[in-house]
């Protein structure tokens, strides 16, 4: 992508059946997770490229819309139309295990709800085919949210080539692209959910035998046919692929081979969604030089070529170093997105990795050291939830000035449409392992093994600004896992819608809930499809304990909500959420 090259590498472990069992440290590109071209020509279910520990086992869950409801009753969000494809740049740094690691301080996740796409962005020009890690696609597939590869064709000045892309584009006697047919395969084996195509390699460019570029010397003749058979590849990737897989296009390359990026959608890229009313792609990925009119020229052109414009993913690239859409400095371009309160077209997230690996520069501070410093995980946490909630980092109110959060226009999703229900608030990993509210191990993390986390992080309702109050996730107890709720602050009306569900209470259905410390005054509730509340008291103890309450009298009832709420007058609380669970 048009952007600066950012790499930092992060010692993990892989398993893996061509790597040593007491491997403790990877190299990023290497298999299963990156592959060559060569690699990948070789590549089958049998060969010595494949981990089958690498193969997710979590189907993509179904999810409905979660609308977030005021006081009043009336949605705060409404628009769900749009998508949104997350892409932390670099991801073979941050992601590339497949077993618990023995250390805290890796990258992380936890605003699922907020996304729909997760993009496994990657590569570099020798390691083409980046394959994401099943620990992601799992917790990714819990949620309802797909994850994508990457197949990069790097910028020439940067080591790609036009004998690299000619070579992705073999085919048999048949006219069959092969390694479009291995790529589906990939993908299918591996069990995610289709690719990203980022040709970024100026296919006119002449090149020496050392891979140099011959500065003055162009070949566009080469150029213009290559790029013709690439537009013929990503068209049979697209026709072949199973229903469900999405090919994704990124706005680089142009019919000439030459890489001019177009920032809108228009008559020179368009071919790559949809030529002459056949489908090229899924979607395409714009960049990120755009203004309010370009958006709007970009939904003019979807409509005349017959594609919904939310098969346009603009792309905002929130590098603190780069200066499209610089984080929380440049927020004019949310606002252009939208009319009405509805998005105009679907969104990419680029780079948003910023709270774990930008180490701050001359301009700006680090918004957290935590890949270097554990002891961090509040300021990484709080910049997430600052990129989602927008700088008040409370969804129940639009920022009015600043940033207003990529979640604060776009209704949530949630996955929890049947019972059980449970959740431990796991974020995936810790200072410590805890089961059963017993430490058990040194710091850890398994994306594996995170929980249903909030839908929204966090909504917080009736909340006086002389009386902060405060709910985010707790490292240093928890009853399962690494990670509990905190519940901190004062207040009479205090609400805190935290999870969307759809499911249905039986007649035996039972309420679970395990706290910790001062939460009396708090209540759990539930929220039914006729609108009525149901709340079911907190008390407050020392020692992790467990209250059990029968649902019967909901029997029949969806229920639509489940939060936290202060019941009658001023309550002061400092507690802990440990569980949540709703039995069948």
């Amino acid at each position: 992508m048009n952007r600066l090259v950012t790499t930092t590498l992060v010692a993990l472990f892989v398993s893996s059946s061509w790597a040593t069992s007491n491997q403790e440290t990877i190299t990023p590109n290497s298999p299963p997770f990156a592959l060559t071209l060569e690699q990948l020509e070789q590549w089958s279910p049998q060969s010595k490229w494949v981990d089958s520990r690498n193969v997710a086992t979590i189907p993509l869950a179904r999810r409905d819309t979660a609308t977030l409801f005021g006081n009043d009753g009336n949605p705060v969000i409404q628009d769900r139309a749009a998508k949104v494809l997350y892409a932390p740049d670099g991801m073979n740094n941050f992601g590339n295990y497949l077993a618990r690691q023995p250390k805290f301080n890796l990258y992380n996740f936890t605003h699922w709800s907020d996304i729909d796409i997760l993009n496994w962005f990657a590569g570099t020009a020798k390691h083409t085919v980046q394959i994401p890690a099943k620990p992601w696609v799992d917790a990714a597939h819990k949620n309802g949210v797909k994850v994508i590869g990457s197949v990069f064709l790097g910028v020439a000045q940067w080591g790609g080539s036009a004998d690299t892309v000619e070579q992705l584009l073999i085919q048999d006697a048949e006219g069959r692209f092969l390694l479009a047919d291995k790529l589906i395969r990939i993908a299918q084996f591996y069990g995610f959910d289709g690719w990203l195509i980022n040709q970024e390699t100026d296919l006119t460019s002449v090149k020496d035998q050392n891979n140099n570029l011959v500065e003055g010397e162009k070949n566009y003749a080469r150029g213009q046919k290559l790029a013709t058979k690439m537009l013929a590849f990503v068209q049979y990737l697209t026709a072949n692929a199973p229903s469900g897989m999405e090919i994704h296009w990124y706005d680089s390359m142009v019919a000439s081979g030459e890489v001019k990026w177009q920032n809108e959608l228009n008559d020179v890229n368009s071919r790559f969604l949809s030529d002459k009313n056949l489908r090229s792609s899924d979607a395409i990925f714009l960049n990120y030089w755009w203004n309010k009119g370009m958006v709007d020229e970009s939904v003019n052109h979807a409509k005349k070529i017959g594609r919904s414009a939310y098969d346009i993913y603009t792309g905002a690239d929130m590098w603190p170093q780069r200066n499209a859409q610089t984080a929380f400095v440049v927020t004019d371009w949310y606002n252009w997105l939208f009319f009405d309160g509805r998005a105009k077209t679907s969104i990419a997230i680029f780079a948003p990795n910023f709270n774990y690996n930008f180490g701050g520069d001359d301009k700006r501070e680090a918004f957290s050291l935590f890949q270097q410093d554990s002891t961090d995980y509040a300021r990484y946490y709080a910049t997430e939830q600052r990129l989602f909630a927008g700088d008040d980092l409370n969804l129940a109110f639009l920022d009015k000035q600043g940033w207003p959060g990529i979640a604060s226009r776009l209704s949530a999703s949630t996955p929890h449409l049947s019972l059980p229900f449970t959740t431990s608030f796991n974020t995936g990993h810790g200072l410590h392992l805890f089961d059963n509210g017993h430490k058990t191990t040194t710091p850890w993390s398994d994306m594996a093994a995170q929980t249903a986390l909030p839908t929204w992080q966090f909504a917080i309702f009736g909340a006086s600004p002389n009386s902060p109050f405060h709910v985010g996730y707790h490292f240093d107890d928890a009853f399962q896992g690494g990670s509990s709720l905190k519940i901190k602050g004062e207040g009479s009306r205090v609400r805190v819608p935290l999870f969307a569900t759809r499911f249905a209470i039986t007649k035996d259905s039972e309420l679970l809930v395990t706290t910790k410390n001062s939460l009396s005054g708090m209540a759990i509730y539930l929220i039914d499809a006729n609108k009525k509340r149901w709340t079911f008291s907190l008390s407050s103890s020392k020692d992790w304990q467990s209250s059990t309450f029968p649902l019967s009298a909901l029997a029949g009832e969806q229920v639509l909500e489940l939060g936290l709420i202060t019941e009658k007058g001023n309550v002061a609380v400092d507690g802990l959420l440990g569980k949540l669970m709703v039995t069948q």
